[in-house]
């Protein structure tokens, strides 16, 4: 019985914040079309025809690959490819069962093809997610459909192993991979050096207090070392166990246990008491060159990271930190900080200088579009603060800044594939050259060498090659065609090209002599040096890695290494697992046959059942009773729909439920029915005359029921305008509800039945400043909301309601703490039998009346008071507790009723004030889906001098 109370617990918890898991949609106007081929459904613009049928030989050859160490090859899966995103990612998801590929690649993408990275990474979450499928027990699959499954993989296997697993998989069946990335593999290297091993909770679930390396990075160090320790086919038999005991509370530990000896946290503090020993041997031997520290350190995580010498005694820098928003930022050589400008979402190693002017693409989201948008090329002076900006025609990232001052290039993308070095006249935008190498190569982090000329490293089928490219012809020159691993960040001074380079297993700086063809180490770091800027002295700025962020050093070459003697990093222990696997994947030999493609349409893919379950489920307003649902999402995610059969407990009667969202069109349709009963009590009064003179009255509480049908329609168009370091979203929306209540044989005559039509008018919109990590609100915004209501003509009336309500937020006295304010008012009239629900906030602590006209006003102090990064056994690790100190105060006008007839009105004012704790509780060490809240408020009543104290836990993630 606690085993099966656990899992409702669990479907309560993950369901409400999995389900229907959106990604967004495409533009409406794009044609689809599919290929189907053994096992995989690819879902495509019809323009990237020739893309995709590359992309499903790859799969296809994936296939005989991604699953054997776990020892199974799933059933067919559809991918959905999203083309016009300027974002890259990837996914694999359950309820409803697909992939989807972003399929834009970034700068920071490792040494291979960005949808080969894709068709292995994520093909090896579909081997997870279908094996556990396979081995779950059919009852639960009889339950709840697809997001049984999904349930128990997201409450069960850590996230940890999942992407752990998958980022193994990329680094073993690859020649590259993040494993052999020495910008992945340097934070824990760093921490456990410089901090020492983090607890199991705090490196899994994450701390507001220290930087914790993601769950893709322990995930890693956890599956790779534990695979070259037990084998392979121990993760086989761990995901086996999970998959047939999902019942059992812990079934990921005892699987562990039976396969190691060990549970999660022993098998974690054994993995890394060995990393450990082994990197502080090697810090302990390892002869740093001089250099001199140019930041201080700080109390939170800060880094600084694309750096330029603005001249010999001020640099600028761009500035991320725990507890700031990002900035590019000007720092003196006393260490004196100026900030210049908080941008919006700058694209990966997308920053260039030149002189006084900074350059950087700046990612602009589509405004109706989840899965498009626009890349911006700004620039600023630092010097007199002139800003220009332009939107190149494609796709832009990496810009870098001619030495005139006149002309950018930047790396471009189309929404076929194709890829570009393109140069952009900056006073116009016009577009001067567009370079496409004859293989479409990838290029990454150009650099001007002449007024003709650029530099820049491209990818080709072995790997990154350092390239120089003529802008006028096209021609392009490898300049060496030696494997290096890892390259990035160009700067080209005194005939000579420096980057950062991973050869030697760590990101060091390196030259390239165009005169000589040599390749030099000029400085191998601690644990990783990126961003190099070099001034007129040779005096080189570095960001320098630590446990506490990326530090700026000086740093002069004196003594250089050629490459010949510089110790190569094999990654033994990665080349050890690949003779686990059955090989590395040859993409060379993919079988060119065109597969048969066919249109896919939308219109007859607007329904895709996938899950249900034996209780109600509304997803939307986190609402569960005793009932029945059934849950449809189609794979584009334009259309989802939920049928059902609700029991209201405490009325005894059942409605039957009908939801319908449609977002395929730039507004936004939904579509609700209801039918069914309710009930309801009322006092009967009955008179009998006793020994023929007395008269008794006895009073009764009767229920009575009647019958109630609502149907409602609601259009609202979501604009997306942000900009800059602000999110904007204006929402207008329309929406149209019925209610039709008709009597039975138990309803009194007064029951008011008949149709009540009504429309809402809603106009919503926000301007919100980016928060940092450990901000409780955000520094600067503000929202308003509108709102009126009323009942057609000719219709039996609601009356009306007008509300506007508006919240502000300001700075605190403190580093991420904040103040709230909010102010609401409200006018409503009173139809002939019923009025409107309340649309503004009511002081807390005091229970609604009905009013004519409302003013509310509130105003918080929230403040993170601990972040103790406790852990109280296995049962609850507690990473923060923010406090809120509020008062709210209400004016309250209304009428004054004697039976049923208005006979005075009333004004009065009512107020509370109190503090809320609430604390960010994960428990069982579940991660961030079964992520609990705890929430304490003290309340005192100011009218009637009343205090209460409330305590309740939320299952949505805070």
């Amino acid at each position: 019985m606690k085993k099966l109370l656990f899992l409702v617990l669990l479907f309560i918890g993950v369901i409400s914040n999995a389900q229907y898991f959106q990604t967004g949609q495409d533009p409406a106007s794009l044609k689809w079309r599919q290929i189907n081929t053994e096992n995989f459904q690819l879902i495509y613009p019809n323009y990237f025809e020739d893309q995709a049928q590359v992309l499903a030989g790859k799969l296809e050859v994936v296939y005989n690959y991604g699953g054997y160490s776990l020892g199974y090859k799933p059933e067919k899966i559809s991918v959905i490819l999203h083309t016009q995103t300027v974002q890259s990612n990837g996914l694999v998801a359950y309820a409803p069962k697909r992939s989807e590929f972003y399929t834009t690649p970034h700068q920071a993408n490792y040494p291979q093809d960005w949808l080969e990275q894709l068709a292995i990474h994520e093909f090896r979450h579909i081997v997870q997610i279908d094996k556990l499928n396979e081995e779950l027990p059919k009852i639960l699959k009889m339950l709840l459909g697809e997001q049984g499954t999904a349930l128990v993989f997201g409450a069960y296997l850590p996230w940890w192993f999942i992407e752990g697993d998958a980022v193994v998989s990329e680094t073993v069946l690859g020649n590259y991979g993040r494993g052999r990335f020495p910008s992945f593999l340097v934070e824990h290297r760093a921490q456990v050096v410089e901090k020492g091993t983090y607890s199991y909770d705090k490196a899994y679930l994450g701390s507001y207090k220290n930087y914790v390396p993601n769950h893709y990075r322990l995930g890693y160090y956890m599956v790779a070392n534990t695979r070259e320790r037990y084998g392979s086919k121990m993760w086989e038999s761990v995901v086996t166990r999970v998959g047939e005991k999902p019942f059992s509370i812990t079934p990921f530990n005892k699987a562990l246990k039976l396969e190691t000896g060990m549970n999660k946290v022993q098998l974690y503090n054994s993995v890394f008491d060995s990393l450990a020993n082994a990197w502080k041997i090697e810090d302990q031997n390892f002869i740093s060159a001089p250099s001199k520290n140019i930041t201080s350190k700080h109390k939170t995580f800060t880094s600084y990271r694309y750096n330029h010498w603005l001249n010999s005694n001020a640099i600028i820098t761009y500035k991320t930190a725990l507890n700031r928003i990002p900035a590019f930022v000007m720092i003196d050589k006393n260490g004196n900080e100026k900030i210049l400008i908080q941008p919006g979402t700058i694209f990966d190693e997308s920053v260039n200088y030149h002189a006084d002017w900074i350059v950087w693409a700046e990612r602009i989201p589509d405004l109706r579009w989840s899965h498009s948008g626009l890349s911006l090329i700004h620039l600023l002076n630092v010097s007199n603060k002139k800003q220009l900006s332009f939107y190149p025609e494609l796709k832009a990232f990496a810009p870098s800044l001619s030495e005139n001052l006149d002309k950018v290039v930047v790396v471009e993308s189309d929404f076929s594939n194709n890829y570009f070095l393109s140069v952009y006249r900056i006073s116009d935008g016009k577009l001067l050259h567009r370079i496409q190498t004859p293989e479409n190569n990838y290029f990454f982090s150009p650099e001007w060498i002449s007024d003709k000329e650029v530099a820049a490293i491209i990818l080709t089928g072995q790997g990154k090659r350092l390239a120089k490219i003529d802008l006028e012809n096209g021609d392009f020159e490898i300049l060496h065609n030696q494997d290096l691993g890892e390259l990035k960040h160009l700067r080209f001074k005194n005939n000579r090209l420096y980057f950062i380079c991973g050869y030697s297993g760590k990101n060091a700086l390196y030259s390239y002599n165009f005169e000589s063809k040599k390749i030099d180490q000029l400085y191998e770091p601690r644990f990783g040096v990126e961003y190099p800027s070099i001034n007129a002295n040779n005096t080189f700025v570095l960001s320098d890695y630590t446990a506490d962020g990326f530090r700026l050093i000086e740093h002069k070459p004196e003594n250089a290494k050629t490459l010949e003697l510089v110790n190569k990093e094999e990654y033994g222990m990665l080349n050890r697992l690949t003779i686990q696997e059955p090989g590395i994947i040859d993409f060379s030999n993919v079988d060119t046959t065109k597969f048969s493609s066919t249109e896919y349409r939308k219109s007859s893919n607007l329904f895709n059942f996938h899950s249900w379950a034996p209780l109600f489920v509304d997803v939307n307003s986190y609402e569960f009773a005793p009932g029945v649902s059934v849950m449809s999402q189609n794979k584009l995610g334009t259309a989802e729909t939920v049928l059902g059969y609700k029991w209201d407990t405490s009325e005894e009667t059942g409605q039957f439920y009908a939801n319908y969202i449609y977002k395929g069109w730039y507004p936004v349709l939904d579509f609700e029915i209801s039918k069914g009963k309710r009930a309801s009590n009322y006092w009967l009064v009955t008179e009998h005359t006793r020994n023929q003179e007395e008269v008794e009255s006895d009073t009764t509480l009767e229920r009575y029921t009647w019958k109630a049908t609502k149907i409602s329609a609601d259009i609202s168009l979501p604009l997306n305008f942000s900009r800059g370091a602000y999110y904007r979203l204006l929402q207008p929306e329309v929406k149209y509800e019925m209610n039709l209540y008709q009597n039975d044989d138990s309803t009194p005559d007064i029951f008011p039945d008949g149709n009540y039509h009504s429309f809402t008018y809603r106009l919503y919109y926000h301007q919100l400043l980016r928060q940092s990590y450990q901000d409780v609100y955000p520094n600067f915004g503000f929202i308003f909301n509108f709102d009126y209501m009323h009942s057609p003509n000719g219709y039996k009336g609601l009356g009306t309601l007008k509300a506007a309500q508006s919240y502000i937020y300001l700075p605190g006295i403190a580093p991420n703490h904040g103040v709230k304010l909010y102010g609401g008012i409200q006018e409503k009239e009173r139809g002939e039998t019923f009025r409107f629900s309340d649309a503004i906030s009511f002081p807390r602590g005091w229970g609604r009346t009905e009013t004519n006209k409302l003013n509310s006003y509130a105003a918080n102090y929230k403040f993170p008071l601990l972040n103790p990064d406790f852990s109280l056994g296995g049962l609850a690790y507690v990473r923060r507790i923010n406090a809120t100190l509020f008062a709210d105060y209400a004016t309250l006008w209304g009428n004054i009723y004697d039976n049923g007839k208005i006979v005075d009105t009333y004004k009065t004012n009512i107020s509370s004030y109190g503090l809320e704790l609430v604390g960010d509780v994960n428990f069982l060490r579940f991660y961030a889906p079964a992520k609990i809240g705890v929430r304490t408020s003290y309340i005192a009543k100011t009218e009637d001098v009343a205090y209460e104290f409330l305590l309740s836990i939320d299952f949505t993630s805070l």
